[in-house]
């Protein structure tokens, strides 16, 4: 179970569960597997984001600033019709543009957290990148798909404790994507592309 206080608490126990994906070589050398993260993180993000969604009905959970770290940077590329690019740097800037979206424009985001949807890998010094793919919806349509990429930094006074320190985010609306029919959503980055984030 992922427990919260101010930012992703790991369940230990689940980290040490063998996974068949490609980042076992990683979870000798890091101590942990970041795929487990990864889904931990996920799961986590995605439902206290789409609970502040006025939408759903739900309660919302307690999102704020104190989930990312100070110096924060959040790219935002979106494309409909047109291709914009956002940029916001610091944890109540993005904090309050990510919950706009949910919130303010009532996305709700749908990650894909099988295999062909995540990835997560980490670097020697401590960076675990998470990618996610996932759809976009708005009440009972779908507006699109989406591709975020975290990069997570684990707590210096916390060793269960994770914190993002930055967000891509790719998303495409239904005019931005060739043809009619939206696919599965997957991860167009491989794990040794996240990795070359890393260095």
């Amino acid at each position: 179970m992922t427990k919260i206080c101010y930012s992703l608490k790991v369940d230990e126990a689940k980290q040490q569960q063998p996974t068949t994906s490609d980042s076992n070589d990683i979870k000798t050398t890091v101590g942990f597997d970041p795929l487990i993260l990864g889904q931990q993180f996920c799961q986590w993000f995605f439902q206290i984001l789409n609970s502040q969604n006025p939408s759903l009905g739900q309660q919302p959970q307690d999102w704020g600033p104190q989930h990312f770290w100070p110096d924060v940077k959040l790219r935002l590329l979106s494309r409909a019709t047109t291709e914009q690019m956002e940029e916001f740097q610091g944890a109540e800037v993005v904090s309050l543009r990510l919950l706009a979206l949910t919130s303010g424009e009532r996305l709700v985001f749908s990650p894909n957290l099988d295999p062909h949807g995540l990835r997560a890998v980490a670097s020697p010094h401590g960076l675990v990148l998470v990618g996610v793919a996932g759809t976009i919806h708005r009440d009972q349509f779908c507006l699109g798909i989406f591709e975020q990429i975290f990069g997570l930094i684990r707590s210096p006074l916390n060793e269960n404790s994770w914190k993002i320190k930055f967000i891509n985010l790719k998303i495409r609306g239904q005019d931005g994507i060739e043809g009619t029919e939206v696919a599965a959503p997957a991860l167009n980055y491989n794990s040794s592309e996240l990795q070359l984030l890393c260095s």
